[in-house]
């Protein structure tokens, strides 16, 4: 498991460099209202994604993992038969909708008709992102992570440079070309990964025998994807609303449309991908957890399900909340340094001490979904998303920028508490006021001590001088006051 999570973090690390890289120079292009305008029309691509998929790629990870851990090739094989038929089926039908009302989606939702082009070209290529994105889940369940992962930068690779070239083609202040060529670029590497990923599995599956009950693998996805396309449904589907309802309300809170896509555009196009771009660690791990937790939940191996939740929640919880302090020392050097806007420095050190939840939700998130507890996310996703439309609604106008930061931070306290609880009923891992103390308090004067010593001009040489004074100063503190946990944890123990 730690070679594979290596082999993914390293590729996404990669990856998430390059699309920030990336980022800074869509942000000279398009400017940040255009940079808003299409986070938007990205926003409408995943929700479309997510219908289209319908949780058929968790499906494949689940199904194939369990499989596979029985030694069953015959039925890993039924299952990725089913799960590649349903999402292209679906996803084509997803796909054609969203081609043939274009128009309306970019009048009405987008309120911005040059999203035309760019969702009618999303929609032709939708049944490829499903596809992709379902073979990913396949490699991901069998362990082959170096073939997933150097496909993966290729992909991203000819992403940026077929982005590019396609930028470079027309007019440089055509917010719509340049909303065009981005999505093209992106969906003609789609395509070329798509083709490889399904070479590659045909190749490893195609001497499998077939599988002797096709219907009862039928019924498992079906099972399995029910709860899981709900969830799905309800929290992109809120989440797209969310999305569209923030430059709505900072217009009526006072701004013109345009600085209203400004102030959205800087937050989610240049402040999110700064914050969440250490998650990649975590990220990696919650994908492998799926497998992993299936595998021990099929052969009822509670004790081991035990310490593999404790284990990640504690190294977890100091790798989010270690990331935290640094992107909160950092966050106006990096915010001039990147983009040269004071703004996005001021939102990174808003946003900085969330992390922690963020971060560890994901890994939450992913045990949950190992662990078969989809309808529970279902009800707790509806909850904490339905509020976030309302707090949205309701306090965006009045107090703009502080509305949202209230409404998000609220909505996602709420929703890793009660999933984390729920973690902790059907793991038993409890986490320890004596471990939790020491972490908060030592991050707190890593900080503090960092920002009293950092130098006052913005240069990449005083950010790197400030990071590496902080992680020596965290490291200490944390070696001096915190306890290592024994290797071999009993039933009766509750760790971290």
């Amino acid at each position: 498991m730690l070679v594979s999570v290596f082999w993914l973090t390293a590729s996404s690390f990669a990856m998430r460099a390059v699309s920030m890289l990336f980022q800074v120079y869509l942000t000279d292009h398009v400017g940040a209202a255009g940079l808003g305008l299409l986070q938007l029309i990205m926003t409408v691509h995943a929700f479309a994604v997510t219908v289209g998929t319908s949780g058929i790629r968790v499906a494949a990870m689940y199904l194939s993992a369990e499989e596979y851990g029985h030694r069953r090739l015959s039925g890993v094989r039924a299952a990725m038969a089913r799960c590649i038929c349903g999402g292209l089926l679906l996803s084509a039908l997803v796909g054609t909708v969203m081609v043939l009302c274009a128009e309306p989606l970019a009048y009405h939702w987008v309120k911005d008709l040059r999203a035309t082009a760019s969702l009618r070209l999303l929609g032709l290529t939708l049944p490829v992102t499903c596809l992709s994105s379902i073979l990913c889940g396949y490699f991901t369940a069998c362990g082959k992570i170096r073939q997933l992962v150097l496909v993966e930068i290729a992909d991203r690779i000819a992403t940026v440079g077929l982005t590019i070239l396609l930028l470079r083609r027309g007019d440089a202040q055509d917010i719509s070309h340049a909303c065009v060529s981005i999505v093209g670029g992106g969906a003609i590497a789609s395509l070329g990964s798509a083709i490889v990923l399904l070479v590659m599995m045909w190749s490893d599956l195609r001497r499998c025998p077939r599988s002797q009950e096709p219907h009862h693998m039928t019924g498992r996805l079906v099972r399995f994807c029910i709860p899981v396309a709900l969830n799905d449904y309800l929290r992109s589907g809120l989440g797209t609303l969310e999305q569209f309802l923030i430059p709505y309300g900072l217009a009526r809170c006072g701004g013109s449309r345009t600085d209203a896509l400004a102030d959205y555009g800087t937050i989610h196009g240049m402040v999110f991908p700064v914050l969440m771009f250490m998650s990649t660690v975590l990220f990696s791990v919650a994908d492998l957890l799926i497998p992993r937790l299936a595998r021990c939940r099929a052969t009822g191996n509670k004790e081991k399900l035990r310490q593999i939740a404790a284990r990640c929640l504690r190294y977890s919880c100091l790798f989010s909340v270690a990331v935290g302090g640094l992107i909160f020392v950092l966050a106006d050097a990096l915010g001039l340094l990147l983009y040269d806007s004071e703004t996005a420095g001021r939102y990174l050190r808003l946003f900085a001490p969330l992390l922690p939840i963020l971060y560890l939700d994901c890994i939450v998130d992913g045990m949950h979904k190992g662990l078969g507890e989809q309808l529970y996310c279902v009800r707790v996703n509806t909850l904490t998303n339905f509020l976030d439309v309302v707090g949205l609604y309701l306090l965006l106008p009045r107090f703009g920028i502080g509305g949202y930061f209230f409404t998000y931070t609220a909505t996602h306290v709420l929703n890793f508490f009660l999933s984390f609880h729920r973690l902790m009923k059907c793991t038993g891992a409890a986490p320890k006021l004596s471990f939790l103390l020491p972490v908060i308090f030592g991050v707190l004067g890593a900080a503090g001590l960092t920002h009293i010593f950092a130098p006052p001009k913005p240069l990449w040489s005083s950010a790197a001088v400030c990071a590496g004074l902080y992680g020596v100063i965290l490291t200490l503190l944390w070696t001096l006051f915190l306890k290592t946990p024994p290797k071999n944890i009993s039933k009766k123990e509750q760790t971290a």
